[in-house]
């Protein structure tokens, strides 16, 4: 099978997911914490989400549909590019690392959305690890693919799954991943160069422009602090979080 060899979107629209990823953990959740005086961040880890999905919602305004879809207690965004045919969801980099090496016992949203990614090949290179698959009926899993998207108008194709990696509350990088129905990455694509460019709605972000200056629970520990090394800025430490985001335990069929 040939496999993609780049996913073809514009600039802006990498720049407005980045970004937002970026401005949600690394400005306004910390700029929050510290405004409202609050001497610990329980929770922020989840927290977070609510601001990434607020500041892509607002970047990208009308130029792309979008849903948020519940899967048990986790609610996440779902978009739609009617110009490409490709949805796309966020999710962090411990999580799909988690993901790829012990499915859940019930169908995960991700298995259902790349059902239909079902020409492109694997990366060479990759191996599946052993006991990590899970026997799924695909008649389940078109069922879920069909009620996450019933909200979008248009034929849909692939899905694209957007990752990102954060240190304490430092994004360190964004990519895109074009995945086959069994989680193995056919194409994967790095967007972190956008994470530094403040997003202008309705034009291309040029290197110029750079700035110079799941269960709802979590377990907290202790993260050393560091600074934001793209900003001039004083940001408030906040201790990282390791959360399964609701995914690995909230996901029926």
């Amino acid at each position: 099978m040939d496999t993609m060899k780049s996913l073809n979107l514009p600039d802006q629209f990498k720049n407005a997911i980045a970004r937002g990823i970026f401005d949600a953990v690394t400005c306004d959740l910390p700029e929050q914490i510290s405004e409202q005086e609050l001497p610990t961040s329980v929770g922020s880890g989840l927290w977070r989400w609510n601001y990434i999905n607020r500041d892509i919602e607002r970047f990208l305004g009308k130029s792309i549909q979008y849903t948020y879809q519940k899967r048990g207690a986790w609610k996440f965004l779902l978009l739609f590019d009617p110009e490409t045919a490709f949805t796309f969801s966020i999710m962090s980099e411990p999580n799909f690392k988690r993901l790829q090496t012990h499915l859940p016992q019930n169908p995960h949203y991700i298995e259902a959305l790349t059902q239909k990614n079902s020409q492109q090949s694997p990366m060479e290179g990759q191996i599946r690890l052993q006991g990590c698959e899970r026997q799924r009926d695909i008649g389940v899993l078109d069922e879920i693919r069909e009620q996450l998207m019933s909200d979008f108008s248009g034929i849909i194709e692939n899905h694209i799954l957007i990752l990102f990696d954060a240190s304490s509350n430092i994004v360190t990088s964004v990519r895109a991943l074009l995945l086959t129905p069994h989680l193995e990455i056919a194409l994967s694509e790095s967007w972190s160069r956008y994470l530094s460019i403040p997003y202008k709605a309705n034009a291309l972000p040029y290197i110029d422009d750079i700035s110079s200056d799941e269960d709802i629970l979590v377990s907290l520990k202790d993260d050393p602090n560091s600074s934001d090394p793209t900003s001039g800025d004083t940001l408030p430490e906040i201790r990282k979080e390791s959360e399964s985001d609701n995914e690995d335990q909230n996901q029926s069929s």
